[in-house]
């Protein structure tokens, strides 16, 4: 296998980013540190590299929580007094949430601050004239620790969703007592066996104003992984060249370590508005390598719920395709809550798919905590995973 000679590389990457620059905030030094510790590693193997500045508001993403959990409460104080002013209130709550959320559109990021992020570009061109492209990116930044997740641990998905269903629950009586209200019915015994159910969802809802913290955790899996797998493929095809082994005839390949991931796929949103018009010129791929730690979870993505996205399925048969080469099973799946970078590439018409090797069947406990160290990572995940990615662009230079 090709890609077992980068696995030091790949490991040792990860060591020295974890150990040397930490936690990756978005818009953080730290990220943009890694960004350009990245470009070195491009420039090399590159014909250029670039670094691409971008604003957005990283903090908006979750950090809504606290607003929709206070319109809550206010909600259900409200809803004794005057159910409608209730009912409005939890309506600007669900819209917050759906939008920012499960959505992942930018509904309220002009009450946020304004920060700088920056993409790590580097360009590889084939050996002949570039009649399509693959992009493959691993995201820069870590994620805030995510309280909820390490203190419930599994648990932490049934509670989200009871919490979920609680901000319904709190929507549905304040429009039924509205309407009620304004046939002068609202007094009914039934409302006010509704209003003491809402009152007393209070302590759960109130949780999630420590949904997370501002402490970003140290992310080897998520999403170092992925930033040294895209790294490796750079690596390997700089051998490649002169040594006879595959490199792309006519395919444009592009390495991107992305930034703003985890503020709700801003910076990738950013990339994609930017170059939009030139993917739309020749055949694009986007290949997203995302929490990377054990080959046995071995998966590609071909839907993400929340945001719609329904990603590219000849780009997802060439995934399978090229574990099934190596006698490798690999999930195909979905991803229910959240989303990855491919997403802002399939909503904008571009062939894209994420790869794991990430059980997804659960909250795994370095996750979005800060047991996300090196140690979870198994090095020949990383082989694997870079052996997948190779065999991808093998297969669409091949079309």
């Amino acid at each position: 296998m090709r890609a077992e000679r980068y696995k030091d590389y790949m490991y040792n990457l990860i060591d020295r980013a974890v150990r040397d620059i930490g936690p990756r905030e978005p818009c953080s030094g730290q990220e943009k540190e890694l960004g350009r510790m990245l470009i070195d590693e491009f420039k090399p193997v590159c014909d250029s590299t670039v670094t691409e500045s971008f604003t957005c508001s990283p903090t908006t993403f979750l950090g809504f929580f606290p607003i929709i959990v206070l319109l809550y409460i206010a909600s259900a104080a409200l809803y004794w007094v005057f159910p409608p002013a209730a009912a409005v209130l939890m309506t600007i709550a669900m819209l917050i949430f759906i939008f920012e959320f499960v959505r992942y559109r930018e509904f309220i990021d002009f009450l946020y601050p304004k920060k700088q992020g920056e993409n790590a570009i580097g360009v590889i061109k084939p050996r002949g004239e570039v009649k399509r492209r693959i992009i493959v990116s691993g995201h820069l930044d870590t994620a805030y620790e995510f309280n909820i997740w390490l203190f419930f641990k599994n648990a932490a998905i049934p509670v989200m969703i009871v919490t979920i269903l609680a901000f319904v629950f709190m929507f549905g009586i304040s429009i039924a007592k509205t309407a009620a209200w304004a046939q002068g019915a609202g007094a009914q015994p039934v409302y006010l066996y509704l209003g003491i159910a809402g009152v007393a969802l209070y302590p759960l809802v109130g949780m999630f104003l420590f949904f997370h913290t501002y402490a970003p955790v140290p992310g080897a899996m998520d999403n170092m992984a992925g930033c040294a797998v895209t790294a490796a493929l750079g690596k390997y095809l700089g051998d490649a060249k002169n040594s006879g082994e595959f490199f792309p005839e006519n395919t444009e390949v592009v390495l991107v370590g992305m930034a703003c991931e985890e503020a709700g796929l801003r910076g990738t949103r950013r990339y994609v508005e930017k170059h939009l018009k030139e993917f739309k010129e020749i055949p694009t791929y986007g290949v997203f390598v995302d929490g990377v730690y054990d080959e046995k979870y071995l998966t590609v993505i071909h839907r993400e719920i929340c945001t719609g996205a329904k990603h590219d399925p000849a780009l997802v048969k060439m995934a399978l395709n090229a574990a099934a080469k190596r006698n490798w099973p690999m999930l195909r799946t979905v991803i229910p809550l959240g989303a990855s970078d491919a997403t802002e590439f399939s909503r904008a018409g571009i062939a894209a798919t994420t790869l794991l090797c990430q059980d997804t069947s659960r909250l795994v406990p370095n996750y979005h905590t800060r047991f996300d160290t090196i140690e979870h990572i198994r090095p020949q995940s990383l082989a694997v995973m870079l052996q997948v990615v190779i065999d991808m662009v093998e297969q669409v230079d091949a079309q």
